[in-house]
């Protein structure tokens, strides 16, 4: 099966945290998916300076009309396990490989997507932030890609619902915190 990532895992830094094995740049596919579109509105308690607070990050949409960026990455049951504790506040969707452009690929789409309508940010929502630091991490990783992945995956940088916070966050949660800041043990 492969893992659609498109928010931090499009960094291979970021992703190979989730993975016991080495990933190498070339293990993160670039593709674009049908029928889904990115959107800030996925809600995590992150913790600012020792203040918890609602950091907001990218989410998958469903839109019959759009079509999203990002990468796959073939993967097996037992790093999926290890994917859905670093994602833990997300459904685990399957996606048709069918739906997926500029790939052949022989197995459909495992991806992750906030459903649960608790932790989806309404947008004007004062209590919700974007970590700067998040983008860094998104942006770090376009000279690994081409020029019309980044123009196309820069869409989804312009006009933030929320306003951008300068700092050092961590998860809430201890077990999603060491996933995404610390990663597996090898």
């Amino acid at each position: 099966m492969y893992m659609f990532g498109y928010g931090s895992l499009i960094n291979l830094t970021s992703a190979q945290k989730s993975f016991k094995r080495e990933l190498s740049q070339s293990d993160l596919i670039p593709v674009s998916i049908k029928g889904y579109e990115k959107v800030w509105n996925s809600i995590e308690t992150i913790n600012f300076n020792g203040q918890d607070t609602n950091g907001v990050f990218l989410n998958l949409q469903k839109n019959e009309n759009a079509i999203t960026n990002g990468v796959v990455v073939k993967i097996t049951d037992e790093e999926l396990e290890l994917l859905k504790l670093r994602e833990k506040n997300y459904s685990c969707i399957t996606i048709d490989s069918s739906n997926a452009i500029g790939q052949d690929l022989d197995d459909n789409i495992i991806a992750f997507m906030t459903t649960n309508e608790e932790k989806i940010a309404k947008e004007g929502d004062s209590s919700c932030v974007i970590p700067a630091k998040y983008i860094d991490i998104l942006t770090n990783a376009f000279p690994f890609y081409d020029d019309e992945f980044v123009v196309e995956y820069k869409k989804c940088l312009v006009d933030y619902p929320f306003e951008l916070k300068e700092g050092t966050y961590t998860f809430s949660d201890p077990i999603q915190n060491k996933f995404a800041k610390q990663g597996v043990e090898k």
